[in-house]
C-alpha cells in the first residue's frame, strides 16, 4: 500500500448544529452535536470578518435560597418597574406559581400576593402595562392587575382572556373565551383593545375590537409585543395564520392577513428581537422577517437544521413551550419538552447574529418559565429560569456550574463523519489518521477529552487547556493564518491517534465536564495519510 502525507483545512465552527443534512453535505463548520455551549463573536482590529468560537455556556445559581411555599411549578415570570411618588422607579420580580401570584422585593424571598388564582396545569402570562403587572391565565381566571401594593380584578366588563399585549397605550387581548359584556357567545377569533391610557376600560367610546378570519377552524393563540408601531396576531393550532395591525388610532387601525401555514402553538412561544419576531409551530421555529421575504412558511423556517430534534417535542405538552430573547447575548431560545417528558427538559438556542443553533440541558432542573430581566445589582440583562420545584434560577453566571454549587454540566461538540477530507476531490479513499489538532483558547490548568472515531473504533485522548502549554504542529499541517493569529490568544494542541488508524473518514468529539472549568474551541484539523489505492465504494 502506498500513501502520501496530506493536510487539510477545516473551517471554524460557524455552521452550528445541523441534523438535517447528510454528513458530507453539512454547511462548512457544521456539527452534529453542540450541547451546553454557545457562540462567541470576536471582532478583528483589521476589519476582517469576525472570528467565531464555541464556548461553554454560562452557569446558573438559585435566585431564592428557599423554594416558594409548597415548591410549586413556577409557571410565569416578570420584571416589573413602577414609578410611585419618587422619580426613581421601584423594581419587583413577579411570578405565578401553583395557584397563587407571588412577588419578590429583590431579596430572593417570594411572598404571596393573591391566593386561589390560577392552576398548576395552566400556563399564565404576565404583561407589564401602565404601572401594573397584568396576570392572565389561559381563559381560566379573571385577569388581575397589581400595582406593587394591591391586587384587583383588571375589569368587570370582560369575563376572561388568555393573554394580552401592551401597544399604543392599550391592552390587546387574545383567548378562546374572549367576550364583551353582554355577549352570550365565545368568540375565539376576536381581539378587544382598551381605551388609550386606561387598560381597565374595555367598553368605552375609545375601545374597539377586531375579528380575524372568523370560522377558519383556528383561534387566536397569541399576540406579539409591540413591534415597530405594529402588532402581530397568531392563530392556531390547525391551519395557522398571521395578521398585522397597523395605525395609531381607532379610525386608522387596519388589519392585513399576512400568510398562513404556520400555526402558533402558544402565546408563550412568541419572542421578538430588534428586527424580527419568532414563534413556534408544530412544524418548527418561524421567523416573521424570513417568511415575509420568501413567502414560504415551510421551506424557510429557521429551525430546519435541527428539525430532527424539534420533531421529538412532546406536542401533547406544546402549550408549555416558552421562549426568551436575550439581545445582549444575541440569542433567542425556547424551553421545550422532548420525547415523553412532561416537563421542558431542553433548551434550543439560536444565535441570531451567527444564524446557528446549540442545545442546553441543565443539571438537576427543567425550565418551566423564562424571562430576561435586569439584574438588581448591575442593571444588566440576565436570563432567569423558573423551575418545576419552586425555585427560580439566575443564569449567565461566570461560575460554570448549575444551581451555584458543584453541579457540573458537560459541554459536548461533535463533528460529522468526514468522508471527503480532500477539498479538491470527491474520492472516498482509504486514509490513515494519525492525529487531531484542536484550536483552543487556553482557559486554565485542566483538560478536555477528545475522541476520534474511525469506523467502529474510538481513540480517546486529552486536550490541554493550560495557558502555559501549547503543542504547535509542524508545517505540513495546513491551517489558515487568520485562525492561528496570535490576536485570538489561541493555541493548537495535537492529540495523537494511538497507532494510527485506517478508514474512510473520522468523527471527532470534544467533551469538557469539569465544574468551573471553561472550554473555548475555535476549530480543528486532522493529520492523515491518504492511500493511493482505488477509491472505496460509499455503499460498501
Amino acid at each position: 500500500m502506498s500513501s502520501r502525507d496530506l493536510g487539510f483545512v477545516v473551517h471554524p465552527f460557524v455552521g452550528g448544529l445541523d441534523l438535517s443534512s447528510a454528513p458530507t453535505a453539512l454547511v462548512p463548520g457544521g456539527v452534529v452535536a453542540a450541547e451546553n455551549c454557545e457562540y462567541n463573536v470576536h471582532l478583528t482590529p483589521d476589519g476582517s470578518p469576525p472570528r467565531l468560537s464555541l464556548t461553554k455556556r454560562l452557569g446558573t445559581a438559585r435566585y431564592n435560597a428557599t423554594a416558594i411555599t409548597g415548591a410549586p411549578t413556577v409557571t410565569a415570570l416578570g420584571d416589573f418597574w413602577r414609578f410611585g411618588t419618587s422619580i426613581t422607579p421601584t423594581q419587583k420580580f413577579v411570578a405565578t406559581a401553583g395557584t397563587s401570584i407571588w412577588k419578590d422585593d429583590l431579596d430572593g424571598v417570594w411572598d404571596e400576593v393573591l391566593a386561589s388564582w390560577g392552576s398548576a396545569t395552566t400556563w399564565p402570562s404576565i404583561t407589564i402595562a401602565q404601572g401594573y403587572a397584568v396576570f392572565t391565565n389561559n381563559n381560566n381566571d379573571i385577569p388581575q392587575k397589581w400595582d406593587q401594593t394591591t391586587v384587583t380584578a383588571l375589569t368587570t366588563s370582560l369575563v376572561r382572556f388568555e393573554a394580552c399585549s401592551y401597544h399604543l397605550r392599550r391592552l390587546w387581548t387574545v383567548g378562546e373565551q374572549t367576550k364583551r359584556a353582554g355577549d352570550a357567545a365565545i368568540e375565539p377569533s376576536r381581539s378587544i383593545y382598551t381605551a388609550a391610557g386606561d387598560i381597565t376600560d374595555f367598553s368605552g367610546g375609545d375601545t374597539g375590537n377586531f375579528v380575524l378570519d372568523e370560522d377558519d377552524g383556528d383561534r387566536l393563540l397569541g399576540v406579539s409585543p409591540s413591534f415597530h408601531g405594529r402588532l402581530y396576531f397568531f392563530k392556531g393550532p390547525n391551519f395557522g395564520s398571521v395578521h398585522e395591525i397597523s395605525g395609531t388610532t381607532p379610525s386608522t387601525f387596519s388589519r392585513i392577513r399576512l400568510f398562513s401555514g404556520a400555526p402558533c402553538v402558544s402565546h408563550r412561544s412568541i419572542v421578538s428581537v430588534t428586527n424580527d419576531i419568532f414563534w413556534a409551530s408544530r412544524y418548527g421555529i418561524h421567523s416573521l422577517l424570513t417568511t415575509q421575504k420568501y413567502g414560504d412558511t415551510e421551506e424557510f423556517f429557521v429551525s430546519r437544521r435541527i428539525q430532527k430534534l424539534f420533531n421529538t417535542i412532546n406536542f401533547a405538552r406544546a402549550n408549555q413551550i416558552v421562549g426568551f430573547s436575550h439581545p445582549r447575548r444575541n440569542i433567542v431560545g425556547w424551553s421545550i419538552p422532548t420525547g415523553s417528558s412532561t416537563t421542558n427538559d431542553t433548551f434550543i438556542v439560536y444565535n441570531v447574529a451567527v444564524g446557528a443553533w446549540t442545545v442546553w440541558t441543565h443539571a438537576g432542573f427543567d425550565g418551566a418559565s423564562v424571562m430576561v430581566g435586569l439584574t438588581p445589582s448591575t442593571a444588566l440583562p440576565r436570563l432567569y429560569i423558573g423551575g418545576y420545584d419552586g425555585f427560580v434560577r439566575a443564569a449567565d453566571q461566570n461560575t460554570l456550574t448549575d444551581d451555584g454549587a458543584s453541579t457540573a454540566y458537560t459541554m459536548r461538540v461533535r463533528t460529522p463523519n468526514h468522508l471527503r477530507l480532500d477539498e479538491n476531490t470527491n474520492e472516498l479513499t482509504s486514509k490513515v489518521f494519525s492525529s487531531v489538532a484542536s484550536i483552543v483558547r487556553p482557559t486554565g490548568s485542566y483538560t478536555a477529552n477528545i475522541t476520534a472515531t474511525v469506523g467502529t473504533r474510538s481513540h480517546t485522548g486529552t486536550v490541554s487547556l493550560n495557558p502555559g502549554s501549547s503543542d504547535l504542529i509542524g508545517s505540513t499541517f495546513i491551517m489558515g493564518t487568520s485562525v492561528m493569529g496570535s490576536s485570538t490568544g489561541t493555541s493548537i494542541a495535537e492529540t495523537i491517534i494511538d497507532g494510527a488508524d485506517q478508514g474512510r473518514g473520522v468523527q471527532v468529539t470534544w467533551e469538557q465536564g469539569g465544574a468551573n472549568q471553561d472550554f473555548e474551541l475555535y476549530g480543528y484539523g486532522v493529520r492523515y495519510m491518504r492511500t493511493l489505492d482505488e477509491p472505496f465504494d460509499v455503499n460498501q
